[in-house]
């Protein structure tokens, strides 16, 4: 599989993955990338084993009953030294390829001849077909760009002596296996086959390379060399956290668990965790709400009467009230205090003349407040005391 990278400037594409749970897995690697009709996607290539042709298979899926079609073109900027490759200088001349919705991968009409130690830009231009107007909400899902090797080409898999390796490669549809996402199980036939053509491709056996920090062990699986990973890890030698976690360590990656209420998507940031949250929401999982708001997921501001900033993020009781308020909305006066605090009012809190104010020695006050017809401050007097 070829390595899928995004160009900077491409700004109608997106990468998503896909909830997996209860439905079978569709894609390879990380997820797909989700390109916007008429948006370009560029797949960077240099990581090719052996100088030959080879064959380009896409892998997609369209989010709608219509079909698509690429613009495909192939380019370096190295010119070819293999004696395979060399007398083949890479076009970039375009070249257009259907992809129809019922189906999921497509073979492009053209195989290449790529060579180690080269790096390719495969270069493609995605878009309705049979339109002309582009639609900004519509989009197609790329997973990967696929190298199918021309097995005949290799070593021990031409001339007549080779006539029986290459009709069961052809009767046990090997490679056929490698054209689907995720790829099926091969037949025992097939994976004897398929280890022959690998070690012809890379000059001998490979070694695991099992990330110390998140395999199980450094022993890794004879077909394919996958390690065995620990929680959350993925990677075939286990190196990065899975879509969905964060945390890279000796105990594995843990779950986003990002809010479904509050967070863009269940991704987080492979180091930290944080989620992206919706407006109105913070927090490393998107699970609160913003500094004077309460009430997740329904966040709405504190009502506070102007005299404080915050409130109990479940209650909405209104915490550390100013200028001598009180109440769940900081709405009336604390005891010792007179007035109407209410916003819009005009008033304010002032301190009870009984006949000092609130921490003096001359007052014995406990509460007070104004008569409505004589607007006279009346004392509640403490104990012990007695008003004129």
């Amino acid at each position: 599989r070829a390595k899928l990278c995004r160009c900077p400037a491409q700004l109608d594409v997106e990468e998503v993955v896909r909830d997996s749970a209860g439905r079978m897995v569709t894609w390879t690697g990380l997820g797909f990338a989700r390109v916007r009709d008429g948006a370009g996607l560029t797949f960077r290539v240099d990581n090719v084993p052996y100088p030959m042709d080879y064959e380009l298979l896409l892998r997609y899926e369209p989010e709608s009953a219509e079909d698509w079609e690429a613009v495909v073109s192939v380019s370096s900027r190295v010119l070819p030294t293999s004696s395979r490759c060399g007398n083949l200088l890479p076009s970039e001349q375009m070249y257009r390829e259907s992809l129809p919705h019922s189906q999921r991968y497509v073979l492009l009409s053209r195989p290449f001849c790529f060579e180690p130690s080269t790096p390719y830009k495969v270069t493609m231009r995605l878009q309705r077909a049979g339109v002309t107007q582009r639609h900004p909400g519509a989009f197609i899902l790329i997973d990967s760009l696929v190298l199918l090797p021309r097995v005949s080409e290799l070593p021990g898999f031409h001339g007549a002596e080779a006539a029986a390796r290459q009709e069961e490669l052809e009767r046990y549809q090997c490679l056929e296996v490698f054209r689907m996402a995720p790829p099926h199980p091969l037949a025992q036939a097939c994976a004897r086959l398929v280890c022959s053509v690998s070690a012809l491709m890379h000059g001998g056996a490979l070694p695991c390379q099992c990330d110390p920090q998140g395999s199980r062990s450094s022993e890794c699986q004879v077909q394919g060399g996958q390690c065995e990973c620990k929680p959350h890890v993925i990677g075939q030698r286990c190196d990065r956290c899975a879509p969905g976690s964060y945390g890279f360590g000796p105990l594995g990656c843990s779950p986003c668990t990002c809010s479904p209420e509050g967070s863009v998507s269940q991704l987080c940031n492979e180091v930290s965790g944080q989620c992206r949250c919706q407006p109105g929401t913070v927090g490393r999982q998107c699970d609160q709400c913003q500094p004077g708001h309460w009430g997740f997921p329904g966040c709405r501001p504190c009502q506070c009467n102007g005299h404080a900033e915050e409130c109990d993020p479940r209650t909405g009781t209104c915490l550390r009230c100013r200028d001598h308020t009180d109440g769940r909305h900081c709405e009336r006066c604390q005891d010792g205090y007179y007035g109407n605090p209410v916003l819009g009012s005009g008033q304010q809190c002032r301190p009870c003349p009984c006949p000092g104010y609130p921490g003096t020695r001359h007052y014995h006050g406990s509460a007070c407040h104004a008569d409505d017809e004589t607007h006279h401050i009346v004392c509640l007097c403490a104990p012990g005391y007695a008003g004129e």
